[in-house]
């Protein structure tokens, strides 16, 4: 599961001409636990992108699971600012540690610097529609929950958990729920908003749809 991705981010993954590298890795309140602080490289510009705390599992008992926080948000790369969501850089982050979980996983993101995310999520936009969950939908996450009241300190922020299906038929039953939920949305809206985050939410909805095999 993760005997590849680690030793991957320390060797450094090039994304269109930035470098992505484990800046370095400590251990966890567990042995199965690891923190890696992640780091982007770009020419002269070289910082902090964000934090990983990965959970190996602890069979039969507890299911793998990843943490992303303390994103860094905007990014300096080349001397310009630029934003890290809706990137080439996130796309390839999600999809690394995407695809290092399996079935029954859970992937946790913190949103509090995604303010399209954020917005969405605090207005009733289901997950899967919200900027962040129609990523991580696509990537084969099915169940999600967000986590926008930490109930203790030491949860950390605001987050969205996805969750991978164990089966087909928890896959199947994941995504009935999630068309109910998409289309019921769709229908209380209707077809425009006046709201710019609202109105990014409908726009998923027919692709949404397609990937639910509706």
């Amino acid at each position: 599961m993760f005997t590849e991705l680690i030793p991957s981010l320390k060797q450094g993954i090039d994304v269109n001409g930035v470098a992505i590298h484990a800046y370095r890795i400590l251990r966890g309140r567990f042995r199965e636990e690891q923190n890696i602080e992640l780091h982007y490289r770009a020419k002269q510009d070289e910082g902090h992108l964000l934090n990983a705390k990965v959970f190996a599992g602890r069979p039969p008992d507890y299911s793998p699971w990843v943490e992303l926080f303390d994103i860094k948000e905007p990014l300096t790369i080349d001397a310009n600012k630029k934003s890290y969501y809706d990137s080439l850089l996130e796309d390839r982050v999600l999809n690394l540690f995407a695809k290092a979980l399996d079935p029954g996983s859970s992937l946790f993101i913190e949103y509090g610097s995604d303010n399209e995310t954020q917005r969405q999520l605090q207005t009733g936009v289901p997950a899967a529609l919200s900027r962040l969950g129609n990523k991580m939908l696509r990537l084969g996450f099915t169940w999600f929950k967000d986590w926008y009241f930490p109930e203790g300190y030491l949860e950390g922020n605001q987050k969205l958990q996805g969750e991978k299906p164990l089966d087909a038929r928890a896959r199947d039953r994941h995504y009935d729920a999630i068309r109910q939920e998409v289309l019921h949305f769709a229908e209380r809206i209707g077809c425009k908003s006046t709201y710019e985050h609202i109105d990014k939410a409908l726009s998923r909805v027919h692709d949404t749809l397609a990937v639910l095999g509706a």
